[in-house]
Order: structure tokens, then C-alpha cells, then sequence
């Protein structure tokens, strides 16, 4: 890395963990929506996909407010939505923590599903689906929007982050799902379609990485995350963890393996995807690498923050 380009250390496994659960959270929720409209074998895939939703975001909110220095002022986030992504990203969010919580409190409990889904579930499901997909996407938009880091100013950010949430949103419903009875085929199929999210994850992981060509500060950013300080986390965490284990299980899973084996692939291939969408988000964080301020043919390093 160039010697004057300061790595941004301000934000670091909170603000991760934040990205990585609101993420996981939307996406889970626009699995369970997406099942509830699959008839009655997928009730149980739809109930756990729809239940993640409100829960998760909510705990990556806090990991956000803790990682705040004045956390009494949090509300202000929502404040100038007319000039400022971050007020309509906080608008986004909190509208899908809304409905995924109303979708929750009026589940008819303790039955996997309504015999029939209502005009008013299906409108509520198909609202709150598009939130979530706002709330997906505006992980990567706060990036760009919130510090003047190249790495994290490119479109395909925002496509990488809802690529890993629709995956490990699928990935955290296989898992709980796996631990009921009854839903082997849907497993099995919900399993399968992750199979192409993997391998769509692994391409524009790629075409990201890749842009970094633009600017002297993303090509440090590249450099770093790819054999500096962060490369380790990068290959063992993102690479090998949570895109090759995965992909190399559930492809097992599916044309390999039958009966307990099967459903142990794809429990072991959930674990490993889950912790590797987490390390992403802690990879890009700590790859952020400021620009300088250029003054003539003179560079001044900002200050690490």
C-alpha cells in the first residue's frame, strides 16, 4: 500500500455486524414472503424466513447505535431525507422493521400458516418484500454516502452486499429450518437455489474488486484487502469460508448426498456462509483507505480515523 493512503479504522466489527444483520434480516424476510406464496408445504420455510426479519435488523440497529459516540442522537439520522442517503436509508429501514414486525405480531399463532393467505397478508408481504429489498441494497448505498472512500463509491457495492443478503438470508432459514421436521423438499430446493446466488456472489465479488482500477487510493484499497494486512481475512474468511465451502457442500447436497448427509451439507454449508457474509462486510470496512488532500504537486495524508 502506498506509504501516504491512511486504511480508515473508525468503523470496524459493529458497524459490520450492523451491515451484515440487517442484510441477512431483509433477506430472510423476502424468502419467507416469496414461500408464503408457494402453498402449504413451504408454511414452515415461510414462518421462519418472515420471523428473522424484524429481529435481526433490529440487533444490527443497536450494534449501530453502540458504535455511535452520542448514541441519544440517533434519531437525527432520519432528518434531510431530501439531500441525505443516510436519512432515507434510516426512512427505508425503519418502514420494513414496521411491516416485518405487524407481518410477526399478526401470524396466527401456533400454526405454521393461514389455511389461506388474506388480499391484506399478500399486500402486507409484497410491501414489506419491497423494503427489504431497499434495506438490502442501501447497506452498500450508506458506504458511499457516509466517508470520501473510493473503494466504497462504486454501484457495485450496494450489488454485492444484496447478492450475500438474499444468499445468507436463504443460508439462516436452511439452518433453522433443518432443525424442524417436515421440510425436507423445501429445504432441499431453498439449498439448490442458493447454488446460483454463490456462484452470481463470486462473480461480482470479482467485478468489484476489479473496478478498483479507477483511483490511486482504490487500487491501495485492492491491494490491501487482496495480499496486505487484510488479505488473510479476505482468502480465509470470504474466499475459502463463505463463497468455496458453501458452494462445494451445497452442490454435494443436491447431487451427492441423500437422507442425514444431505441435511447435514446443507447445515454445515449454512454455518460457514454465515460467518463468511459477516467477514465481508469487516473486509470491505477495513479496506477503505482515504484519499489524501492534493494541493498543487503536494499530497497531505488524512489522519486515521
Amino acid at each position: 500500500m502506498i506509504p501516504n493512503f491512511k486504511a480508515q479504522s473508525k468503523w470496524g466489527w459493529l458497524v459490520a455486524a450492523y451491515l451484515f444483520l440487517a442484510g441477512l434480516g431483509a433477506g430472510a424476510y423476502v424468502v419467507g414472503v416469496v414461500a408464503s406464496y408457494l402453498g402449504s408445504d413451504w408454511s414452515g420455510i415461510a414462518k421462519v424466513g418472515i420471523c428473522l426479519g424484524f429481529p435481526c435488523v433490529t440487533v444490527g440497529c443497536v450494534f449501530l447505535i453502540l458504535d455511535l459516540g452520542t448514541p441519544v442522537n440517533f434519531w437525527r439520522a432520519a432528518m434531510r431525507p431530501n439531500t441525505s442517503w443516510i436519512a432515507r436509508g434510516t426512512i427505508i429501514i425503519s418502514i420494513f422493521m414496521i411491516l416485518s414486525f405487524i407481518h410477526v405480531v399478526s401470524w396466527p399463532w401456533p400454526s405454521d400458516a393461514p389455511a389461506e393467505f388474506t388480499g391484506a397478508s399478500r399486500c402486507l408481504g409484497a410491501v414489506g418484500a419491497i423494503f427489504a429489498f431497499g434495506t438490502m441494497i442501501y447497506t452498500g448505498i450508506l458506504l458511499a454516502a457516509s466517508r470520501p472512500i473510493a473503494f466504497w463509491s462504486t454501484a457495485m457495492l450496494p450489488l454485492l452486499f444484496l447478492v450475500s443478503a438474499l444468499s445468507t438470508g436463504i443460508m439462516a432459514v436452511v439452518l433453522i429450518a433443518s432443525f424442524g421436521s417436515g421440510n425436507e423438499g423445501p429445504i432441499h430446493s431453498l439449498a439448490m437455489f442458493d447454488i446460483p446466488l454463490l456462484i452470481l456472489e463470486v462473480f461480482v465479488l470479482g467485478f468489484f474488486l476489479q473496478a478498483t482500477h479507477r483511483v490511486p487510493e482504490s487500487r491501495a484499497s485492492a491491494q490491501l484487502v487482496l495480499n496486505g494486512s487484510v488479505a488473510p481475512l479476505f482468502w480465509l474468511g470470504v474466499a475459502v469460508l463463505g463463497l468455496a465451502v458453501p458452494l462445494i457442500l451445497d452442490l454435494l447436497g443436491a447431487y451427492a448426498l441423500e437422507g442425514s448427509w444431505a441435511k447435514a451439507a446443507a447445515i454445515l454449508a449454512s454455518l460457514c456462509g454465515i460467518i463468511g457474509g459477516l467477514i465481508l462486510r469487516q473486509v470491505v470496512l477495513s479496506g477503505g483507505i482515504h484519499a489524501p488532500l492534493r494541493a498543487g504537486r503536494f499530497e497531505i495524508a488524512l489522519p486515521i480515523v
